[in-house]
């Protein structure tokens, strides 16, 4: 785990203090060491977390000829069988480190090496022979990496804050991709909210040519587009999640350091514990925080799945002073977001990492095997309507309200439509929950979801592994028809019932709670002179893009509980945050 920039750079740089600039601002991603290759205006570094051959891992990792250059964020957790796959073809190898793997494969195979790798990373190569900088992304974008590219040179990094050092770095905001924020409640994929960076897009490598900087994109994985399989019986499915979610844990648990686990009390990172320790008798430190606020504490529900499992647990209750966080996890974000639950997955990262690097979480259970209610709408509506339901602000004339009139000049309302309908066409013969799960999969996951634990563990310096997220698991869910993951009005069908083979009923099918923060009942009182003084600042004004008359009164009718406007306003705080965090 570490965090990696670079650059292709032919002109004028003062590249030893950039380098600096650049190694201090993702320092938090890896801080036990940092290395560079820099060479004729082409530069790869890293800063590391040592979690696998802690010894002998230090990158960039070099070729014995040193035409390949390889960093890497991330793990390779299938590194020892693709690393037996190449000895047999007469391949040696000097460490045990999964980035040497990356750098053999990459000899061998070339670029379809990343179809070999199972795991979360963002790796660089630089191909010295081919004149060549190969940027690539795990299937599901666990792991983050930007790009940001304008006139004569590209830089890339795990984390856009690193393109701030840059002192030509154009800031230029992108008001299309507020509007998409404002809208999905994210930024979806592959734009960020600034104009000139975007994301190199999960399952795909990005070869550049270091000379011209002409861009060749390649997927390299994807969900295949055809129909679900049509007689299978719950028991075959049971067997073949467990073979999966088993093999998914052990590879996981390669590590040369103590293993940790989040432990909300919800039904998935109860079950990937509950499995560890059955599987491999594990027994895994568990962390979960609570709040006073009992219709969203879950710590009594982690605290029976610890005793059922035998495993220790620390809870760590919050109050609404979290609040102060705000701006430090947006800061770590590096992007707006309007998921509060940003600051509670922060604090209990920092708590476990004072005992941990590495840990454990149940993210990505939701998107594989249906885990919102927001899908029953699907039985009753077309995918028209569902859209509707999940997005942050409904109508047009909303936007109307909401926007001052340069603003609403300059955004175009249909693109957030656009981009919804033009994920469900990449499986079009998937039934309907099939296509919002993979909506979901290819943006509400990289976009939001699996920032959280990324961007939150990574500022604590802690690692967060996911089985849930194995790429096998959602090959295998996406051949399953819709009915086995809602049916019978219960969310994650199938998991359920296969879970009951490791945890006890009134933990399987307790009601779900979401992972958030009361923010819209604090802004009504607590937090209220606190969220008056954001709506109603003068920076947020001189940015013109609300109406600042229209603001006030969703401000005024959601606290005098007229109407929830919970969403809206974190989300217009948030951005407001933002400005305030990278803009000054």
């Amino acid at each position: 785990m570490c965090g990696i920039a670079g650059f292709i750079n032919k002109n004028n740089l003062n590249q030893d203090k950039y380098i600096n600039n650049i190694v201090e601002s993702i320092k938090h991603r890896g801080p036990d060491e940092f290395g560079v290759f820099n060479e004729n205006g082409v530069c790869l570094l890293n800063a590391r977390l040592s979690i696998i051959d802690v010894a002998h891992g230090h990158q960039p990792f070099v070729s014995e000829d040193k035409n390949i250059i390889v960093v890497q964020n991330g793990e390779i957790y299938n590194y020892i069988e693709v690393q037996n796959e190449l000895k047999k073809l007469g391949v040696r190898f000097d460490t045990n480190s999964d980035t040497e793997v990356i750098l053999r494969a990459y000899e061998e195979f070339g670029n379809e090496c990343f179809e070999k790798f199972n795991g979360m990373f963002a790796i660089a190569i630089f191909d010295k022979i081919k004149n060549k900088l190969i940027l690539g992304r795990d299937r599901l974008g666990v792991k983050p990496l930007y790009l940001y590219k304008k006139d004569e040179e590209i830089h890339f990094s795990s984390e856009i804050k690193s393109f701030l050092t840059y002192e030509k770095f154009d800031k230029e905001i992108d008001n299309q991709s507020i509007h998409n924020y404002l809208k999905f409640n994210y930024i979806p994929l592959p734009n960020t909210i600034y104009k000139f960076v975007k994301h190199i897009e999960p399952a795909y490598y990005y070869e550049i040519d270091c000379d011209t900087l002409q861009i060749e994109k390649t997927k390299y994985w994807e969900i295949k587009n055809s129909p679900e399989i049509e007689n299978i019986s719950e028991e075959e499915v049971f067997e073949k999640i467990d073979e999966i979610l088993t093999d998914a844990i052990k590879i996981r648990l390669r590590s040369d350091v103590g293993v940790g686990a989040f432990l909300s009390g919800g039904l998935d990172s109860s079950l990937v514990c509950a499995m560890t320790k059955e599987k491999f008798n594990v027994s895994l430190d568990t962390y979960s925080i609570g709040f006073k606020e009992k219709r969203f504490d879950e710590s009594d529900w982690a605290k029976k799945v610890a005793q059922y499992c035998g495993l220790n647990n620390k809870v760590h209750i919050l109050e609404s002073d979290i609040i102060d966080l705000w701006n430090t996890t947006t800061w770590h974000n590096d992007q707006p977001h309007g998921d509060i639950s940003f600051i509670p997955t922060y604090i209990v990262s920092q708590f476990a990492s004072k005992d941990y690097k590495l840990v454990f979480t149940g993210d990505g259970g939701d998107e594989a095997f249906a885990g919102y209610t927001k899908y029953f709408s699907l039985f009753e509506n077309t995918l028209d309507d569902y859209f509707d339901s999940i997005s942050l602000i409904k109508e047009d004339k909303e936007f109307d309200n909401l926007y001052t009139k340069n603003f609403r000049e300059n955004v175009n309302y249909d693109i957030p439509k656009e981009i919804f309908n033009e994920v469900i066409r990449e499986v079009d013969t998937k039934d309907n929950i099939n296509k919002i799960l993979h909506f979901d999969t290819r943006q509400l996951l990289p976009g939001n979801n699996l920032v959280k634990p990324d961007k939150m563990g990574m500022a604590n310096s802690l690692e967060t592994r996911s089985p849930m997220l194995d790429y096998r698991l959602f090959e295998y869910m996406q051949s399953l028809k819709g009915s086995f993951k809602l049916k019978d009005d219960e969310t994650k069908y199938i998991l359920k019932k296969f879970a009951l083979k490791y945890l006890p009923k009134e933990i399987v099918y307790r009601d779900k709670q979401m992972f958030t923060v009361p923010i819209g009942e604090w802004f009504k009182t607590h937090l209220k002179v606190y969220v008056e003084n954001i709506i109603k600042s003068d920076s947020l004004s001189e940015r013109n893009i609300f109406d600042i008359v229209y603001l006030n009164s969703i401000l005024e009718k959601h606290i005098l509980n007229k109407k929830d406007y919970t969403r809206e306003l974190r989300a217009i705080v948030n951005l407001e945050l933002w400005f305030r965090e990278f803009e000054n």
